[in-house]
């Protein structure tokens, strides 16, 4: 009797179980369970890994049979508290638009965080720019490339309510589909912005060499702030350097790919800024001007720099015309 009672209250204050629970914005034809997804990255073994980030790293998980998708698992502990992390996916995930990648859904405990993405198999902007060399690429394929990334950027500034400051803009944050369509993702450093403020005052975050030099000397971020970014990210595109590229280094500490492509431009030498075959490929007008884009995206005034919206606009207009024009 005394051995059931003892039972019987440590029953009582034995702590339940919490369920873990999987909260699916959209649905996909299969089961989002928490269960599901260990099973489908065999408990987020190495082998599925197909990314890693300064938040974690990303998994391919076939859901169903032929039914994939990506689970970014987070470091648990890089959110002040489940609560604001809920409350920032939940804002992140009625996002929709065609250049973001879609949240379907979202897992949030004290033990373990993940996310859940579509699968893109297209890998990231990164991958695509450093095996380009294998494969000859159009500038038509940049373009559209460009164009994909900033229509995403125009529509969180611009669009949503609140806007949203993305603060990682970068190629490896960039991801493509088999028809090199780009799409916008990881939103971990996301900041919101309600419609009366114009800028956020936080700690400084991003990934050096992309990060806007007025952020980096007073905490204040504001869209420009990923508009130039934006604009360190076209010159990778366009060229055959990384924003912080070793080749840099004889140029002194601080020497980064604005420097670098403002450089060449002022000699003349505009056509080295363009990676292997581009410039002689064509249209040099057309190259030229996303040059000049991109500097103006990366001016050192924020001031100067174009919106989003503007940038899109421009971009529109560089296209390839029925009659092509003189080249330069």
């Amino acid at each position: 009797m005394v051995l059931f009672m003892c039972r019987a209250i440590n029953d009582a204050y034995s702590p339940k179980p919490v369920p873990k629970e999987v909260t699916v914005f959209k649905s996909i034809g299969g089961p989002l369970t928490f269960e599901n997804v260990l099973l489908a990255t065999g408990n987020f073994n190495a082998k599925n890994c197909i990314g890693n980030g300064g938040f974690g790293a990303t998994y391919k998980a076939e859901i169903s049979p032929g039914l994939f998708v990506a689970i970014k698992r987070l470091s648990v502990g890089r959110f002040q508290g489940v609560q604001q992390f809920e409350a920032e996916i939940k804002t992140l995930g009625r996002l929709k638009h065609r250049n973001l990648v879609t949240l379907i859904g979202y897992h949030a405990s004290k033990t373990e965080m993940f996310l859940i993405y579509n699968y893109l198999p297209g890998g990231n902007l990164e991958m695509f720019i450093q095996e380009r060399s294998k494969r000859a690429v159009e500038w038509r394929a940049l373009h559209k490339i460009a164009l994909d990334v900033a229509r995403a950027l125009k529509h969180l500034h611009g669009q949503c309510v609140p806007r949203v400051l993305h603060r990682d803009v970068k190629p490896s944050n960039i991801l493509l589909d088999d028809d090199l369509n780009a799409y916008l993702s990881d939103f971990g450093l996301a900041r919101l912005l309600g419609p009366t403020e114009t800028h956020a005052t936080t700690g400084v975050a991003g990934t050096f060499g992309y990060v806007a030099p007025e952020y980096a000397m007073t905490c204040r971020v504001c869209d420009k702030s990923d508009v130039y970014s934006y604009g360190v990210v076209l010159l990778e595109l366009i060229s055959d350097k990384k924003a912080l590229d070793p080749s840099f280094e004889s140029y002194g500490n601080g020497f980064n790919i604005v420097a670098w492509a403002s450089m060449l431009l002022s000699q003349d030498r505009a056509k080295d800024v363009f990676t292997t075959g581009l410039w002689d490929s064509g249209p040099q007008y057309a190259l030229m001007e996303v040059l000049e884009l991109a500097l103006v995206c990366t001016g050192e005034s924020m001031s100067t720099r174009p919106t989003m919206k503007q940038v899109v606009k421009r971009l529109r207009q560089i296209q390839l015309p029925l009659h092509k024009k003189s080249e330069i």
